[in-house]
């Protein structure tokens, strides 16, 4: 029997199905996407920029990134429920946020933060008659003549600023920075300062706004950690190097001129 014509076939399709492999789109060898959802409207921290991600927590999560040669990130935004959502699921596979209870239950988070934000700033007008006592106080009892404005539903706000405080109540960032530099409704807001002075550069307040580090805010430091969803196969894989990178002097050198350039 001669089987030579069902060799030259064989060898044939094989070589049809390597050219076929070879054509078909893939990440480069050895790399694996991760997609990290953020929210779409918190800027500078995060939102949408010509039809991409754009902000602070997007470009930290790119800068993590560039230092691991095993995976690459992708950045999404959308509503941060469904962000959230969409992790727990296993829909996305990442998040920059801070470690909740609720959210380690679905997401391996890195030992240590990859930003905190700082809520230890008091945001003022150059021009508040109130401006002396506003750089002189010692703690929120030295303000307790003065009005604060919060944004509304804020829990971080309730359980954190002093009920004596009187408080004029704002909408959103943008709409209490209007309170305070044109309307002049308040003395000061309780914000981070790279939020501050964006919303400033923003509507034209920057050359009147000043912004004043303090000690006696509580829980001013929240800490926002790299975590990759429990459904991602290689989670722990990932974390753990994450972990590794975050320990590099050159990779603290670069996070730190960032982080600093948003501010």
């Amino acid at each position: 029997m001669n089987r030579h014509p069902l060799k030259g076939f064989s060898a044939l399709w094989c070589v049809g199905c390597l050219v076929a492999f070879l054509a078909l789109p893939r990440v480069s060898v050895g790399q694996s996407e991760l997609t990290f959802a953020f929210a779409e409207n918190s800027p500078p921290y995060s939102f949408t920029h010509e039809e991409k991600a754009d902000g602070l927590l997007p470009d930290l999560v790119q800068l993590v990134f560039s230092f691991i040669p095993d995976y690459t990130a992708e950045s999404v935004v959308m509503p941060w429920p469904r962000a959230q959502y969409n992790v727990r699921l296993g829909f996305t596979d990442g998040l920059l946020t801070y470690p909740s209870k609720e959210r380690k239950e679905y997401v391996i988070f890195s030992a240590m933060p990859l930003f905190t934000q700082d809520f230890g700033y008091l945001v003022y007008s150059a021009d508040n008659p109130n401006k002396d006592l506003i750089e002189t106080a010692s703690s929120f009892a030295d303000l307790s003549g003065l009005k604060v404005i919060v944004e509304k539903g804020s829990k971080w706000e309730e359980n954190n600023i002093p009920d004596y405080l009187e408080r004029v109540p704002g909408r959103d960032a943008d709409i209490r920075m209007h309170l305070l530099m044109r309307r002049e409704a308040g003395d000061f807001l309780v914000q981070p300062a790279e939020n501050a002075r964006f919303i400033a550069r923003k509507f034209g307040y920057t050359e009147n706004l000043k912004v004043r580090k303090v000690d006696f805010i509580p829980n001013s430091q929240i800490p926002f950690h790299v975590g990759v969803s429990r459904e991602y196969p290689s989670s722990l894989d990932v974390i753990n190097q994450v972990d590794q990178v975050m320990q590099s002097p050159e990779f603290q050198t670069r996070l730190n001129i960032l982080t600093e350039s948003y501010r």
